[in-house]
């Protein structure tokens, strides 16, 4: 009476036990991260110098559990695909098979992972990174013998053979275990079975993404506490075994021990790089101020300013200030990303398509660094940013660059509205009013002007709720044009940069702001903005005693022009500093080329993209930042080859700053 349901019963029931297997073996892999990570917090609980309270805490293990997740699903996961091909075509046997060894194969692997932990942390303060594998090209018996001379690693060999009996042994109790529980799931309705399916493949993707949420769990959402040493905790070891293979293989691939990508066109080699970028300061024209503020905004890019969009209202806080103070719409970014812009206004180093963040940290601090030459001057130097120290790197990247202290979300609560990327720009500018004192320059990297785009816009009086409240000159433009909500993130984060330009101009009333984008931001009103509106950043000076007349209003610039003009500002007398951009309170020079990285800008044209290959050019009119409809594309011009060297030449230099360091 069993024929026509004891085969597929029996491969039905087979397939919900080696779930459940598979299930167990993920659990005791998550439950072996999480448990040396109370060990870590516990063992190394020297190392952690912030007062965490039950919130961090939890905060750390629950983040930690999205890593612990994943690492263990990711690794069973053959398993799983195995069973759901093999299980229907009676090859159940071979599932066991894969089961059994990728799980002997994972815990022989994270153990191991997890005992070398104890040792590196002690050694470097950090779990596994770059520096691990560059080991390899050391003397390994010298690294053998001074880890059993220093460390006496007998307690760790023992630990390491309890705990690998102690999985094997758990391996081999999941094998044999029958779950007789499961047999209650038979059913031969295919609709019961489809939905336990179903539920089964969806726990199974959220264990090896580590979320129900929709982001899965990376090393950028890792720093959920204010102690860095913690948030390095987060990340398990194997992940962070993973992350170090990956950053050393990229730093290779940029060849860190290379050929200079940019001397393949018979330019000369590069030697003594600084020579060409030592400068001395004019006399100051402006007495010290007792408060900068350098604020860069995400995504703010020169567009909304124009002219022809004024009716928009997006940017009036902006403009305001650009009215009373130095405006410049003629600026290159050093980057269309944010990390590689920061970077380099931070190091004073342009980037030439090298990640700084991740490079930077190994070198010594470049003698270019804003920060070390605004503490020159005697002001304390801080970085404030609106999301988690650990996205790309930008926490240690700054200290790495001689910044005092840096701040992050965690300092102000750690989510905003906009959760994603941390706090809000209201509250991130709040935060630098709290913790703004003495003497100091505050570099400020803002973040509400990006994606997702969830902020309630209507508490703050954001005027347009749809297309038809743009005004008609706008709507004219045609019907696809950037939703109003979107734009409406832009007009916010212009909002509260004003507001507190305002809150710290009472307090501090000889303070300075410089404020520039990060890059363009990738978003325009319309869908045929021309190669400028796709280019351009604005820079604009602001404070008491700055005359709009220093400076030409169509000069053109470079986010490595910001530096040599603060200090050309306020630093005395030939002062002595380095710099790859130059002061823009200088003679005007029309006939100036200025760079970015794959940018090339002069007065009158304009080239963007990679000059080995394809690149748009662009004739500058200067009416298109008066009318509002878009100018023809111009007849493409070559770059000539003057102009092509000088810009190989550029980033040849920058190239060798970050890769080789100064000398």
């Amino acid at each position: 009476m069993f024929d026509s349901h004891t085969a597929p019963a029996s491969r039905w029931l087979q397939f919900v036990k080696e779930s459940g297997r598979i299930a167990t073996l993920w659990f005791a892999g998550v439950l072996l991260f999480m448990s040396f990570r109370v060990f870590f917090l516990i063992y190394f609980k020297d190392r952690i110098t912030a007062q965490l309270d039950a919130d961090a805490i939890f905060a750390t293990l629950k983040a930690g559990f999205a890593f612990d997740s994943a690492a263990t699903g990711v690794c069973f996961s053959i398993a799983f695909l195995l069973n759901c091909i093999l299980q229907p075509m009676h090859l159940g046997h071979w599932v066991s098979k894969a089961r059994l060894y990728t799980g002997r194969i994972f815990f022989i692997v994270t153990t191991l992972l997890c005992i070398v932990s104890v040792t590196y942390i002690t050694e470097y303060g950090s779990q596994f990174n770059y520096f691990m594998l560059e080991g390899l090209k050391d003397d390994q018996q010298a690294i053998a013998l001074t880890v059993v001379e220093q460390y006496k690693p007998w307690g760790s060999l023992l630990s390491l053979v309890i705990l690998l009996a102690l999985t094997f042994k758990i391996n081999k109790v999941v094998d044999q275990k029958h779950y007789k529980f499961v047999n209650r799931l038979f059913t031969t309705c295919i609709y019961k079975r489809t939905i336990l399916i179903i539920l089964i493949v969806v726990l199974f993707v959220c264990a090896i993404r580590g979320s129900f949420e929709t982001r899965p769990a990376s090393r950028k959402w890792s720093a959920v506490t204010a102690d860095a040493f913690v948030n390095n905790l987060v990340i398990n070891p194997f992940r962070s075994f993973i992350y170090a293979i990956k950053d050393y293989n990229d730093l290779q691939s940029f060849g860190l021990n290379g050929h200079n990508p940019y001397l393949e066109k018979n330019l000369p080699t590069i030697e003594n790089p600084l020579a060409a970028f030592e400068q001395k300061t004019n006399a100051p024209l402006l007495a010290a101020p007792s408060q900068v503020f350098f604020i860069v905004m995400e995504s703010y890019d020169a567009w909304p300013l124009q002219q022809k969009y004024a009716s928009l209202n997006l940017t009036n806080e902006l403009s305001n200030l650009a009215s009373k103070g130095i405006y410049l719409d003629n600026v290159l970014p050093a980057a269309s990303s944010t990390m590689n812009s920061l970077s380099s206004l931070m190091s004073g180093i342009a980037y030439a398509g090298v990640n700084m963040s991740r490079i930077g940290p190994q070198k010594p601090t470049s003698k270019m660094s804003i920060f070390s030459q605004v503490e020159q001057l005697g002001y304390k130097s801080r970085f404030y940013y609106g999301g988690l120290l650990s996205w790309q790197n930008v926490g240690e990247y700054a200290l790495s660059q001689g910044v005092d202290k840096v701040f992050s979300a965690v300092d102000a609560g750690g989510k905003g509205s906009a959760g994603v990327w941390g706090i809000d720009d209201g509250q991130l500018f709040d935060l630098v009013d709290k913790t703004t004192n003495d003497k100091s320059f505050n570099l400020i990297m803002s973040g509400s002007y990006h994606g997702p785009f969830n902020l309630d816009l209507d508490q703050y009086g954001y005027p347009f709720k749809s297309l038809a409240d743009y005004p008609k000159e706008i709507q004219a433009l045609g019907d696809d044009l950037l939703d109003p909500y979107v734009l409406g993130h832009l007009w916010y984060s212009d909002k509260m940069l004003g507001q507190f330009v305002r809150k710290m101009e009472q307090r501090y009333p000889d303070a300075l702001f410089i404020i520039t984008g990060d890059h363009y931001g990738r978003r325009y009103l319309h869908h045929q903005p021309d190669l400028y509106e796709l280019t351009h950043v604005p820079i604009v000076i602001y404070g008491k005693g700055v005359n709009s007349n220093w400076v030409a209003k169509d000069q053109l610039a470079s986010h490595m022009d910001i530096a040599p003009t603060l200090l050309n500002l306020i630093a005395p007398k030939n002062t002595e500093f380095y710099s790859m951009g130059q002061s823009l309170l200088n003679a005007p020079q029309k006939e100036r080329t200025v760079f970015g990285f794959q940018t090339i800008r002069t007065e009158t044209e304009l080239w963007r993209g990679d000059l080995s290959s394809i690149y748009e050019y662009q004739k500058i009119d200067p009416l298109d930042k008066t009318r509002l409809s878009p100018n023809h594309k111009p007849e493409f011009k070559a770059v000539d080859s003057q102009t092509e060297q000088a810009y190989n030449q550029y980033m040849a230099t920058a190239w060798h700053l970050l890769t080789r360091g100064m000398d």
